[in-house]
């Protein structure tokens, strides 16, 4: 008779020790859906310091004319910093107005972004940084 109560009291308590474990799996696996979620998110936003480039769909409507150059300098640079674009060149569009625009390299083409002293003047999309540098050149 000892025999049998050992014997089911040995299965309950493996009965319960598999049930915790299973209950630590299962939060586990929640967790790691939730970080999941968390870089799927980042992924289709790529923000929070991906490395992969921008596209301009991405950047559309955070930099438009009439942006405020300092808000607009900030943004590139943070971009930049993350390795999400590259700044391919600068060019001077008018030395007394002190004009310039920016040629950004983007997962899809470049982006031409002229500005003076106070705001971004122009934003255009171009095949290659030479299409950009001479459009720019020619203003």
């Amino acid at each position: 008779m000892r025999i049998w109560v050992y014997a089911i009291s040995a299965a309950i308590l493996l009965a319960g020790c598999s049930a915790d474990e299973e209950k630590n799996t299962a939060s586990e696996e929640e967790a790691g859906t939730e970080e999941n979620k968390s870089e799927d998110y980042n992924k289709a936003t790529n923000t929070e310091g991906e490395e992969k480039p921008l596209s301009v769909a991405e950047l559309e409507g955070r930099i438009e004319e009439g942006m405020n150059i300092d808000a607009y300098s900030a943004e590139v640079q943070s971009w930049a910093e993350k390795g999400q674009l590259e700044m391919e060149d600068t060019v001077i569009i008018d030395e007394e107005d002190t004009s310039s625009a920016d040629i950004l390299q983007l997962a899809d083409g470049f982006l031409g972004v002229a500005y003076d002293e106070k705001e971004v003047t122009e934003v255009k999309m171009f095949q290659s940084a030479e299409n950009a540098k001479e459009y720019f050149e020619s203003l």
